[in-house]
């Protein structure tokens, strides 16, 4: 499934963050503030998501990489899946699940910080949205080099690097004109902690290639050992090359859909 919008394409990451954020019903805080108060600039309401599950469901994850997974999701952590390639392979993300969970995060984060705008809230679903679809590409390319070159599936061990290459994303998007850089630092930080504040096997060894190099070591071990030394004294990097064109839409051989 391939959307267009004025011109260029949209993912269902797009896609779906329009569709959380629309039904959101924010309304404004009261205007009858006191002078000791803070001033409300678009603020979100304390209560608006009270009744938000609590943030530690979200911290155990199932495997979401497989050859086939039921039409509803078993586990309310499961915010997306890639089903392996059968003429394409499939990209799903999971709204009803990751409405919940963009929820608890905010409810999380104003314990803490309560000057949370309307602005930032959505940036936090973007956030959040974007690092899943970013998580499941990264099991994309790793279904198309165990194809293409051979290879073994380590279901726990790709989870950790799918983790990690979501953190390798989320630096690059750290830009002052990006939505993450222009998020609260204050919030940017409580909620990027807690996203990766994972307990589930594979999952929580992902701090193991969170440095970029420890990480490109990492994946080219996985997906292709061989090119160690068939690029040895060269300076190409395989893992690098693999996360940044296998994925391109040109060459794309999955398809992308949003589950309730």
């Amino acid at each position: 499934m391939e959307i267009r919008y004025f011109g260029h394409r949209m993912t269902i990451a797009d896609t779906l963050v329009k569709q959380v954020f629309a039904d959101v019903p924010i309304r404004r805080r009261d205007d009858s503030l006191s002078v000791n108060e803070a001033p409300d600039d678009g603020l979100l309401p304390l209560d608006l998501f009270e009744d938000a599950s609590d943030l530690s469901v979200f911290h155990e994850r199932a495997p979401d990489s497989s050859e086939s997974f039921p039409e509803i999701p078993e586990s309310l952590s499961r915010l997306g899946t890639y089903q392996w390639m059968a003429s394409p392979g499939i990209i799903t993300l999971y709204r009803g699940n990751i409405e919940v969970y963009w929820k608890s995060l905010i409810q999380h984060a104003q314990r803490q910080f309560p000057f949370i705008t309307t602005k930032d809230a959505e940036r936090v679903l973007q956030l959040l949205v974007y690092s899943v679809y970013q998580h499941e590409r990264f099991h994309y390319v790793c279904d198309f080099c165990r194809r293409l070159l051979g290879g073994s599936f380590d279901r726990w061990h790709e989870e950790a690097l799918a983790v990690a290459w979501e953190w390798q994303w989320l630096r690059s998007q750290d830009r002052w004109n990006s939505f993450y850089g222009l998020m609260h630092p204050t919030l940017r930080r409580i909620v990027v902690q807690a996203m990766f504040d994972h307990r589930s096997p594979g999952y929580r060894d992902w701090r193991q290639f969170a440095n970029q190099t420890a990480f490109h070591d990492a994946v080219t071990a996985y997906l292709y050992p061989a090119s160690v030394q068939i690029f040895a004294n060269t300076a190409f990097n395989f893992a690098a090359w693999a996360v940044a064109h296998i994925p391109d839409d040109a060459n794309r051989a999955w398809d992308e859909q949003i589950e309730p």
